[in-house]
């Protein structure tokens, strides 16, 4: 039987681990209003938000919502600062005991893993796996928006049985209704639980498969030929439908001599490119940055997208570009 853990809610409130989510949070946030309010009575604000949390007195605030376009168009909730500080401290403790639920390909918002971690095992993979002819991609559609909370319930409760931090969680998510709002720490951690407990378990258990990669909802299986994979895709599709009311926007079953599309790169086992929308979109705000004199934004876009393309074949992409760095 699967460990269920009790009495957490003391680690969780504890001033040792309420001090360490308060540094995480305020990471980069130190100009911003909520921090500076936050900080000027900082040992009472973090004391009085401990004690809610513990006595189940704890309401969490009213989220900012905007949208972004990365690339294409999501609805983002941003919590004010006080409500990340106690989704933080929360994560603290239970993160760890969620992601022992997953299995190893499994690359999302987990320590060691990763964008760069789950791209390097694929390729990897393709340089051995001679008999891995052709892939299978698949991608959910509005895949925070679709999950059922009262399946993730079940998932929460069969990990933890401590009544006090199960009222927590319940006051950042609730129990019942459809969907998890995107921009918070702790839809991160049970979005990738609601499949990471469920269909790659199926995949790898039921199903049989060993060569799969998978980041949030984005899923990609090696095989040996078409026709198996096509029957993966069916039985995975029947399986997310009925048990977690997900749904496919797109799939794809091909040659692994195409390149695969997966975490920002097309993937060959001899080696791998920037996807072309992300080089478009590149070139766009580079060339909007420069004409605009923003100086300051172009260095930081810079830093990060050479980051990014310094993990494929990008010398000379870097150079057309007008870059300084380095391809790898």
């Amino acid at each position: 039987m699967a460990r269920r853990y009790r009495n957490l809610i003391g680690r969780i409130v504890s001033p040792r681990n309420m001090e360490a989510a308060l540094r995480l949070t305020a990471a980069g946030k130190r100009l911003t209003p909520g921090y500076l309010e936050f900080k000027e009575f900082s040992a009472l604000n973090l004391a009085d938000l401990a004690r809610e949390m513990a006595d189940g007195s704890y309401v969490a605030g009213t989220p900012h919502e905007f949208h972004i376009f990365d690339p294409k168009k999501r609805l983002i909730s941003a919590l004010p600062f006080r409500d990340r500080v106690a989704q933080q401290a929360l994560c603290l403790v239970v993160a760890p005991i969620f992601d022992s639920a997953l299995l190893p390909r499994a690359f999302a918002c987990r320590p060691g893993k990763g964008t760069h971690a789950g791209v390097v095992q694929l390729q990897s993979e393709l340089r051995r796996e001679v008999g891995a002819t052709h892939f299978l991609k698949t991608d959910f559609s509005a895949y925070f928006a679709s999950i059922e909370r009262p399946v993730l319930w079940q998932l929460i409760e069969a990990k933890i049985s401590c009544r006090l931090t199960l009222r927590l969680i319940g006051a950042m998510v609730p129990r019942f209704g459809i969907g998890l709002p995107i921009g918070s720490l702790t839809s991160q951690i049970f979005a990738n639980l609601y499949t990471g407990a469920t269909l790659d378990r199926y995949l790898q258990q039921t199903l049989g498969e060993r060569l799969w990669y998978r980041y949030m909802d984005d899923l990609v299986v090696l095989g040996a030929n078409s026709a198996h994979l096509a029957k993966v895709k069916i039985a995975i599709e029947e399986y997310s439908r009925d048990h977690l009311g997900l749904r496919f926007s797109k799939w794809q079953v091909a040659p692994v001599s195409r390149g695969i599309n997966f975490l920002g790169y097309r993937i060959w086992a001899s080696h791998k490119l920037l996807r072309k929308d992300s080089v478009t979109r590149a070139r766009r705000k580079i060339a909007a940055y420069r004409a605009a004199g923003d100086h300051e934004r172009l260095r930081k876009f810079i830093a990060a997208w050479l980051g990014h393309a310094g993990w494929a074949d990008s010398a000379n992409l870097i150079r057309s570009l007008g870059l300084s760095g380095r391809g790898s």
